[in-house]
């Protein structure tokens, strides 16, 4: 555009050039807006088509790169394939969304009475310094063999540590084999359903056999017995993960119907637990966003918890701001570049392993470098009046972990022979191979 076109003719009164100064393109405003309009358009468009592209040509490219084409060729996949494809989830696909399907998982387990009575018993949950470091170190154990293959030593001494915490309350009658084969089914289900519901796309038929494939070779691994979940398939077993993912999906909703009622036993850890998902919610705000998170629980777990129904307004504006976070993550945003991991490697000089940044609201296993401490995100913590890695260090561990200190405090350390006896046993049973073979 010729800029002499906004001066001639000369402005014929001061007021008119004080109106040419302020809003030099009124005089062709709607020559302007017709000219640049398509073109916005149409670069828009263009980028939304390009952000869709480049996102499924990822998982295009990740079901090629296995050579799963169709169904019969799922049934040689392996736990250390399946791991590689809900890694690549988990760091690349839906990464926020797989933590909280997981964490909202293991909130759910505890709206059945028989599991909340351990938790109370332990008082791992209801006390206010063992529930930080129970979640904490839930969410690091589940990490170390999820984010690792399962031949690896790093996921063989994680599950062998689970086990080994375990079989404590397994001798004393506390956990049966029905307990734990429906807590590994939220690991299989939610994550499946949380993606379907909320994210911007649902897991493909490969993907889904994946969390089958590998978390029935976890289950493998605990020693849960399967026999009341095969039902028609008890006599053959399974093909492949899928159907595996049918069979576990369908007892777990039977299970839920039995399971889950009304209980005040199963409240306490409810509302020991919500203070921590509404940590950093202003005060005014938790009530809010309690009923919020009611929202994405569903009827029958809360009910079991004996929460009060949320309110229209908090279910119009979560799922309201899911639906919009899906579509922006869809059409505008181009695919993650770099991992969301948490974990680090060992530390070469003392073995010890650290977080890059926590699953709760308390920095354990934080190392406190001068950016944990001193950058942005440390001050918006101090500010809120929270705990800086390096403070309480007593408490917080930020020397970091070993795999031996993972667990109650007074376990720390124990059962390491027992541990390693399960490491070669487990390795002997060729945990990274096909579950179904």
């Amino acid at each position: 555009m010729n800029i002499t076109h906004l001066w001639w003719p000369p402005p014929s009164s001061p007021a008119l050039l004080v109106s040419r100064i302020t809003n030099p393109f009124s005089v062709q405003d709607g020559h302007a807006s017709s000219s640049w309009t398509p073109l916005l358009l149409a670069g828009l468009a263009a980028y939304a088509v390009l952000c869709r592209a480049l996102r499924h040509r990822r998982e295009h490219a990740m079901r090629r790169a296995f050579g799963f084409t169709d169904r019969a060729s799922l049934a040689r996949m392996t736990a250390d394939e399946a791991q590689r494809i809900i890694y690549y989830i988990q760091m690349y696909e839906i990464p926020m969304f797989h933590v909280l399907s997981l964490q909202f998982g293991l909130f759910k387990t505890y709206s059945v009475e028989s599991i909340s009575k351990l938790l109370l018993a332990t008082r791992n949950l209801t006390d206010p310094i063992k529930s930080r470091k129970r979640y904490e170190d839930t969410a690091v154990l589940i990490a170390e063999f999820a984010l690792y293959p399962p031949s690896s030593p790093r996921a063989l001494r994680a599950i062998a540590r689970m086990n080994y915490l375990h079989r404590i309350y397994q001798k004393q009658g506390q956990i049966c084999n029905e307990d734990l084969l429906y807590t590994l089914s939220v690991f299989v289900t939610e994550p499946r359903r949380f993606a379907r519901l909320y994210e911007w796309r649902a897991l493909n038929d490969v993907e889904v056999c994946a969390y089958g494939v590998f978390w029935k070779s976890v289950g493998d691994a605990m020693g849960i017995n399967y026999e009341e979940l095969a039902g028609e398939r008890a006599g053959r077993g399974w093909k492949d993960g899928l159907e595996f993912v049918e069979d576990i999906t369908r007892w777990a909703k039977e299970y839920e119907v039995r399971k889950m009622r009304p209980s005040t036993v199963a409240a306490k850890p409810a509302r020991a637990l919500l203070p921590l998902i509404t940590y950093w919610v202003p005060w005014f705000a938790k009530g809010f966003a309690e009923e919020c998170a009611c929202v994405l629980m569903g009827d029958r777990v809360r009910e079991a918890f004996m929460l009060p129904e949320p309110g229209i307004t908090a279910a119009a504006i979560v799922y309201a701001a899911l639906v919009v976070r899906r579509f922006v993550l869809k059409h505008l945003c181009l695919p993650r570049v770099f991992e969301a991991n948490r974990l680090r490697d060992p530390d070469p000089a003392t073995g010890r392993m650290h977080l890059s940044y926590t699953y709760g609201n308390y920095p354990f296993y934080l190392k406190p470098t001068f950016w944990n401490r001193w950058g942005p995100e440390a001050w918006a913590v101090w500010l809120a009046g929270g705990k800086l890695p390096g403070d309480d260090p007593e408490e917080f561990m930020p020397q970091g972990y070993t795999v031996g200190e993972i667990g109650p405090r007074d376990k720390a350390n124990q059962g390491l022979e027992e541990m390693q006896g399960n490491v070669e046993e487990l390795m002997r049973a060729g945990t990274g191979g096909c579950p179904f073979i």
